[in-house]
């Protein structure tokens, strides 16, 4: 039993034990191996220029690409996540670390070697002030693995209060949206390097609409030829994507690895015909070699980073399972929203000891590494032994790498989330609140900032949870004649008109008569006389109990203090068809609380006084109990009857009518 217990809790700490045994070699390993070796290559120049995006070294990118993502293969639960640097976190990054540090400060690298380890010893031509008054001096460097520390500890917590729960907040329309208008940021964030141009640094609020007016005034300065060789790596990923690939797949398992093969042969190209000196093409430029030894986060400034690591944490989780959510729905299998805490706060918090930023799952990696045939997990594993060989020994061989293949890869990478927008029109045929959520969770993040998105969308579908709970299902119902099957009044009679338009256009109105007759003798529901049956779906609580009530008095066409006072009136004459017996049906009422079952108790009185009795049909053992304890049934004041069906409470109310 210890051995067990051991064993569960094992697995259950680490995934890998768990999908790692199940390899299939013969079917993934191929995949896996193009894939990793494809994300692999794409680490080197986008985690150095997301890095000088973020004002970071630019050697920090590729160590982010590699020691967390190590920490989330053992731990993490998406097999198609691309870990590593993320444009989204960087840009926030680049406001938050420019706002704790002097303008104008220039940092270099100086590269010492004891063994296998390069230390980075970072000098700065000027001290990073600390908002807290106290004058101490900090680096960039300092600023971001403090910053991914702080994060890894947040994410931690939220771990240990088992605060992944939360993603289930995270609707379809709400994952869909953000996405969405993540991979329009995405997108936007490389046509600089299509046009071969520079922008000026831009605000992290409302950053792409800033974008575009930047690039409309730089288009005269437009590099002709970067241009023309990112419209070709376009055109050639778009061939293979639509045409090439769906072919192939017919014929063989194993996919181009198209993106590697532009990487090397961009690379080439630019060796072979000196792109950057003769043509003006920007390039990857200088990767150092070898690895950092470890070294504490400075710590002092965590209390200035506080608010900050708190967004980067959420966005970066929001980000990274929102992407699990869809590959793992494609492929069919789940990822643990927990889990998924334990490896980012895990992999942040050692990825702070080796010149690391935050880390978290790349909307157009994560493109890419589906595309080019990943299954596992393995992926990243392979991607982190490339990133290891690169860093020790072939850094210098991508230095030419022109940038504008790479944001032509990206660009493309990012077409299946691009279309996501095809969605919308799904979304608000299922629901006003689906598509409201959807469109302004897009335009928040498009528009605005991605962390502002989050927030909008999140707080869009929470508010339509709480609102669904005060607008709770309720409905009249009638029997089914010669059955005990008893259906919503309103929707039964929608279906039965449609069956009469149906049979008028086949049959004509020559048969419509008898068609009618038929129905009525057989489909017709029934409503008993002096009984009144109303089905209730969803909770029963304080915030609902209103709503209830005065639902419940619509369906008995009452007002309760009117009809009181008439009844107290000596010309008052009862009609013949007056409503007995309130039969209540709650074999769906999920849940009630003692505020309404309070307000029950009253309603019920209330009912009494003017002569119609209440019966409860189908309640669960858990709202029964919550009633028992409450002293609504069962104690010494009964206030109601209860039956196992509505059909037992029908029963019931005839004969005493009969009476």
């Amino acid at each position: 039993m210890r051995e067990m217990d051991t064993k569960t809790c094992l697995t259950g700490l680490f995934p890998i034990f768990q999908w790692l045994p199940e390899y299939s070699f013969p079917s993934d390993f191929i995949g896996d191996l193009i894939s990793g070796l494809t994300v692999g290559v794409m680490h080197i120049p986008q985690g150095m220029g997301y890095a000088l995006i973020a004002n970071m070294p630019p050697i920090t990118g590729i160590y982010t690409a590699f020691f967390p993502v190590f920490i989330y293969f053992l731990l993490g639960t998406s097999r198609h996540n691309s870990m590593g640097e993320l444009t989204g976190i960087q840009c926030y990054l680049q406001n938050n670390v420019t706002k704790q540090c002097v303008s104008n400060i220039y940092i270099y690298l100086t590269l010492h070697y004891s063994g296998t380890l390069a230390v980075v010893s970072i000098m700065t031509g000027k001290v990073v002030y600390n908002h807290s008054g106290e004058g101490s001096n900090f680096t960039n460097l300092e600023v971001g693995t403090a910053l991914c520390f702080l994060v890894g500890i947040i994410q931690l917590v939220m771990c240990l209060l088992r605060m992944g729960a939360a993603s289930f907040l995270l609707s379809e329309a709400l994952v869909s949206g953000f996405t969405t208008g993540a991979a329009v940021y995405v997108f936007t964030s490389q046509m600089k390097d299509i046009l071969g141009v520079t922008l000026p640094p831009l605000g992290s609020k409302f950053e792409i609409v800033y974008t575009y007016y930047e690039l409309g005034k730089k288009i005269p300065e437009t590099n002709l030829i970067n241009l023309a060789i990112a419209a070709v790596a376009i055109i050639i990923l778009l061939i293979n994507n639509e045409i090439i690939k769906p072919r192939l797949a017919k014929l063989c398992i194993i996919p181009i690895p198209i993106q590697l093969i532009l990487v090397i042969g961009g690379t080439l190209l630019s060796i072979q015909y000196n792109l950057k000196e003769n043509y003006a093409i920007k390039v990857v430029g200088t990767i150092p070699q070898g690895l950092p030894a470890p070294k504490l986060p400075n710590f002092d400034i965590l209390p200035e980073i506080l608010t900050e690591s708190i967004t980067v944490a959420v966005v970066g989780y929001t980000v990274s399972v929102s992407l699990g959510i869809i590959f793992a729905k494609k492929e069919n299998y789940e990822i643990g929203f927990n889990q998924e805490l334990l490896a980012l706060g895990a992999g942040n918090v050692f990825g702070s000891f080796f010149s690391c930023y935050p880390f978290a799952a790349s909307l157009s990696r994560a493109a890419i590494q589906y595309l080019a045939g990943g299954k596992t997990q393995i992926t990243g594993l392979i991607s982190c032994s490339l990133l290891a060989v690169v860093l020790l020994f072939v850094a210098s061989f991508f230095q030419p790498l022109p940038r504008c293949i790479l944001a032509s890869i990206i660009a493309v990478s990012v077409q299946g989330l691009l279309m996501q927008a095809k969605d919308l029109p799904k979304f608000w045929r299922q629901g006003f609140f689906d598509g409201v959520t959807w469109v302004l969770t897009f335009i928040s993040v498009v528009f605005i900032s991605i962390d502002v998105g989050l927030l909008v969308g999140f707080a869009l579908s929470v508010s339509s949870i709480f609102f669904r709970a005060l607008r709770p299902y309720m409905c009249q119902m009638g029997n089914v004649p010669n059955s005990d099957v008893y259906l919503d009044i309103t929707r039964y009679e929608g279906v039965r008109c449609s069956l009469i338009d149906l049979a008028f256009k086949a049959y004509g109105a020559l048969l419509i008569g008898v068609f009618l007759f038929l129905f009525q003798l057989f489909f017709q529901l029934i409503e008993h006389r002096g009984i009144k049956i109303v089905h209730y779906s969803g909770g029963l609580h304080f915030a609902s109990r209103a709503v209830f009530k005065s639902n419940i008095c619509q369906f008995l066409n009452i007002n309760l203090t009117e009809e009181t006072k008439r009844r107290k009136s000596p010309n008052f004459i009862e009609a013949d068809d007056a409503i007995k017996y309130l039969i209540l049906d709650f074999t769906a009422l999920s849940y009630i609380d003692p505020s309404a079952i309070s307000t029950f108790k009253t309603f019920v009185k209330d009912l009494e006084v003017i002569d119609v009795q209440t019966l409860l049909a189908g309640c669960s053992p858990l709202v029964f109990e919550k009633m028992k304890k409450c002293n609504f049934i069962g104690g010494e004041e009964n206030y109601v009857r209860t039956y196992p069906t509505v059909h037992d409470a029908v029963h019931f109310a005839q004969k005493q009518l009969r009476l």
